[in-house]
């Protein structure tokens, strides 16, 4: 009786291993906010967590040049969780409507198609119940719709 080559069994395997990365990395690009919906449900929900570098990583190139990712975390960190005594906030966001163009800021930079929702964030704070209403745009950057705020004052 021939004995069988393991060979054959060890291609295999490492063909199921192969195609279960693959898989595996093909679930974990869809679990990337895709849709202007998405993507602002993703950056407050980094933000309601104290994810604050997440949340900045969906930031626009524009919105991170005014903030270096180590500043906005520390200012995030000291305003909301030092100054008003902030351990966690709720936060309702609206209707996410569409706009023809969008200005960023007093210099003019405008952008096109781009998505717009309110966003009120409620607090418990030491100074009482706060609410902080703020409009979230979002723009598309290379295929990938990213976070912006109105700097146009």
């Amino acid at each position: 009786m021939r004995r069988k080559s393991p060979v054959p069994l060890f291609i295999g395997a490492i063909a199921v291993i192969v195609i279960a990365a693959a898989l595996f990395i093909m679930i974990g690009k869809s679990q990337e906010p895709e849709t202007p919906e998405e993507v602002i449900e993703q950056f407050y929900r980094f933000e309601k967590d104290g994810d604050f570098g997440n949340a900045w990583e969906l930031f626009h190139p524009e919105m991170k040049n005014l903030f270096s990712k180590s500043t906005y975390i520390q200012t995030k960190n000291h305003v909301f969780m030092g100054h008003m005594g902030v351990d966690e906030f709720e936060v309702e966001i609206g209707k996410v409507e569409k706009l023809k163009k969008f200005t960023f800021n007093k210099e003019g930079l405008t952008f096109k198609n781009v998505r717009k929702a309110k966003v009120d964030m409620y607090f418990q704070s030491q100074f009482g119940e706060l609410v902080i209403s703020q409009y979230c745009y979002v723009a598309l950057e290379e295929g990938q719709w990213r976070v912006l705020w109105n700097y146009n004052f």
